[in-house]
């Protein structure tokens, strides 16, 4: 008696799981039929779920795409690239949590309250090999014209560790070096859109050509000495196309009435040897030696990485509020989900009342309608995540680096497309398997 038990409930179980697999494969042909024979109507229906599924993982994968890109900067900047702002005084105390409070402050606008090339050379002096590297953040626009074919230009000045710090490699020719600014030489390293502007994209054409610089009303005779390629790696241009650039060394900048002898922003490379916190620390103590005596301007190193990690939490944050504004768009695919399946519990109310006739239970009718509306939001939530994954991968490749939708967005999107169908195909359901035979065969 007690080894036939059991055998006896095992057999009670798989007679059940027989019966409500055999069930659910009648729900599933009941729906299909549904759904093929109102092909337009199911199309409808089915764009509500799409439009919403594919808005949450288009967002979700572009954001991922921005946080990379994120990641990326401060993998390749916030360790070792220090960045430096000269500010005015704050009158009052600043929250030092902030990474971004330094840029609400007026920089400086004379030499004497700026850093100068003098004291920036100094700087590298003083620290010797923990620094790798300065460049300064200094810009101008102009023309640029050779054969009096002209095109605008942004006009670079810049040191000498300046192109290797901003991750342009010179493939052609050479690139700007120390005896260059320190002999005032007028050359100029320039980028691939110059040289498609001025030499038809001929690279060895433009190797040691001259060419006329206009900037602020004043043309000077540059040389072409180097031609830099698109921006490598660690930062947020990473695959983007370069501008017209042309890059010129600092102490040559007067010659085409660029001021660059002085400036408010700088960065410092620091060896990757370098702890980055305590690098920061002994830069902060040496730049407040320097300003110790200005009463009216401050130099302060900024904590890039902090920034960056703000940054990143921001990205997050609008990625969330723009799924779910997506969400809201399935919600109310959702809702003409629901409106559908009331609408085809009204026409097929005779059906269900011979289904009833002929022995179906309110579980068989309920668990047919709970199916069809699973399927219709199971097939758009699957277009969806198909179309929403294409498009967003289009988009990063074309703006940032390839990313791949994440899967847990996928998930998510198909998961939640079904508990829409569930939810919203309940009430319809539940209205059918209430029906009487009696007064269900009667419907007109």
């Amino acid at each position: 008696m007690t080894a036939a038990f059991p055998t006896f409930v095992l057999r009670l179980v798989c007679a059940v799981g027989g019966v409500l697999d055999v069930n659910i494969r009648e729900s599933i042909r009941l729906a299909a039929s549904s759904l093929n024979n109102n092909k337009l109507r199911s199309l409808l229906t089915l764009l509500g779920i799409i439009i919403g599924i594919m808005a949450v993982v288009v967002i979700m994968t572009l954001g991922r795409g921005l946080e990379r890109q994120v990641v990326s900067g401060l993998e390749g900047v916030g360790t070792t690239k220090h960045m430096v702002m000269v500010h005015e005084r704050p009158e009052e105390e600043v929250d030092e949590s902030d990474p971004f409070a330094a840029f609400s402050y007026a920089p400086p606008d004379s030499e004497r309250d700026g850093m100068t090339l003098e004291q920036l050379d100094q700087l590298q002096t003083r620290f010797g090999d923990r620094v790798t590297g300065v460049d300064i953040e200094s810009s101008g626009s102009g023309e640029v014209i050779y054969n009096d074919t002209p095109a605008s230009a942004s006009i670079n000045p810049v040191l000498a560790q300046s192109l290797a710090m901003r991750n342009l490699d010179v493939e052609y020719g050479r690139g700007i070096t120390d005896d260059d600014i320190a002999g005032q030489r007028p050359v100029a390293v320039v980028s691939t859109p110059f040289v498609d502007a001025l030499f038809n994209g001929d690279t060895t054409e433009a190797l040691g050509k001259r060419f006329d610089i206009v900037a602020d009303g004043q043309p000077a005779v540059f040389t072409v000495i180097g031609v830099v390629g698109e921006h490598t790696d660690g930062g947020f241009m990473t695959g983007m196309q370069s501008f017209t650039d042309v890059y010129i060394p600092a102490t040559a900048a007067d010659r085409v009435g660029l001021d660059a002898s002085w400036v408010s922003d700088f960065s410092v490379q620091s060896d990757p040897s370098e702890e980055a916190a305590v690098f920061q620390a002994d830069l902060q103590q040496y730049l407040d030696r320097i300003y110790g005596s200005n009463e009216n301007f401050e130099a302060e190193v900024i904590d890039m990485s902090s920034s960056l990690e703000e940054l990143t939490q921001v990205f997050r944050v609008m990625s969330a509020v723009l799924s779910a504004i997506g969400g809201i768009s399935l919600l109310v695919g959702g809702i003409g989900v629901m409106n559908i399946m009331l609408i085809t519990v009204t026409e097929r109310t005779r059906e269900i009342g011979v289904r009833k006739a002929l022995g179906a239970t309110h579980t068989d009718i309920r668990v047919q309608f709970i199916v069809e509306a699973m399927m219709v939001c199971l097939l758009g939530g699957v277009i969806g995540v198909v179309l929403g994954g294409a498009i967003g991968m289009g988009s990063t490749a074309a703006f940032m680096d390839f990313t791949w939708p994440p899967i847990s967005a996928m998930v998510l999107a198909l998961v939640f497309s079904l508990a829409i169908g569930v939810f919203f195909g309940a009430y319809p359901a539940s209205k059918a398997a209430k029906m009487q035979p009696i007064d269900a065969l009667r419907y007109e």
